[in-house]
């Protein structure tokens, strides 16, 4: 590859992407899953949560592709907030008012300032779900919220090893070969809901997790919590979640939060280079 990849560099409460508009990603090589890969290496690369891919549908429709770090494609909550206020700032949606096409269906989205609200289909509660990690034993909540998740209340939030138990929840045979996302909570003395997520993909710890901000609501409005909820992910940018309706089937899942750009550049040849 010898031309310069232009992107923007954007987090989402703590989630940071590599931002391409459709030209950009159309003037890759083929291999755009090994491209991917390279680009999201912390160190050698850019580094980031994953890659999104924002395009024009017309209308005020915007096409959003979003790829995780292993190249492979899926649906994420904060990356597509991240979107939006992208596809506002570049002119790709004309208006704050627009909705999204990704992996999960169509999103809308209302871009506010430096933050944005999407309306998401409502979570799934998938079940009680008992899994063993070592000799451990815990007891979650299985929540599909785009993607699948697996909810723990832990005490000790801050300090519990998630880096020991995460990878063996995240692909336990119980939950199928796609396995799930990983998300340890705790509820303060406010009634906020602290997150910790391990993701899939990723294979790793992120700083925040909108789908996984979701699940948390969710398990947490099961087990008594109110209707509209704040989420503290790790970075601790502060995340709303609002599940109205029924707890076990709300309407909807309205996933507020920042999504701020970072810094613009073009990528050199070298940042996809074998690290051999």
């Amino acid at each position: 590859m010898s031309a310069k990849i232009p992107f923007t560099k954007m987090s989402g409460a703590g989630n940071d992407f590599i931002v391409l508009d459709d030209d950009a990603w159309e003037s890759l090589p083929v291999g755009r899953a090994a491209w991917v890969r390279a680009v999201c290496r912390r160190g050698l690369s850019v580094g980031a949560d994953g890659v999104l891919v924002v395009s024009s549908s017309g209308a005020g429709r915007v096409g959003v592709a979003f790829f995780n770090p292993d190249g492979g494609e899926a649906f994420c909550g904060n990356g597509s907030r991240c979107a939006a206020r992208y596809a506002l700032a570049r002119g790709i949606a004309p208006q704050p008012e627009m909705t999204l096409q990704t992996a999960a269906g169509d999103v809308p989205a209302v871009v506010s300032g430096n933050r944005v609200h999407l309306t998401l289909p409502p979570p799934e509660d998938l079940g009680a779900i008992a899994l063993e990690a070592g000799l451990e034993s815990f007891h979650g909540r299985w929540v599909r919220a785009g993607v699948p998740h697996v909810v723990i209340s832990v005490d000790g939030l801050s300090g519990y090893p998630l880096e020991r138990v995460g990878p063996a929840l995240r692909r336990h045979p119980k939950l199928g070969d796609e396995g799930a996302n990983v998300d340890l909570i705790e509820r303060d003395a406010e009634g906020r809901i602290h997150v910790r997520t391990w993701e899939r993909g990723v294979e790793n710890e992120t700083l925040a997790c909108g789908t996984g901000a979701v699940a948390a609501a969710m398990a947490a409005r099961l087990a008594g919590g109110a209707e509209e909820l704040v989420i503290v992910p790790r970075s601790g940018s502060l995340l709303t979640v609002a599940l109205p309706g029924d707890p076990g089937k709300p309407r909807a899942a309205r996933l507020s939060g920042d999504a701020r750009f970072v810094f613009e550049g073009t990528l050199d040849a070298e940042a996809t280079m074998d690290p051999s």
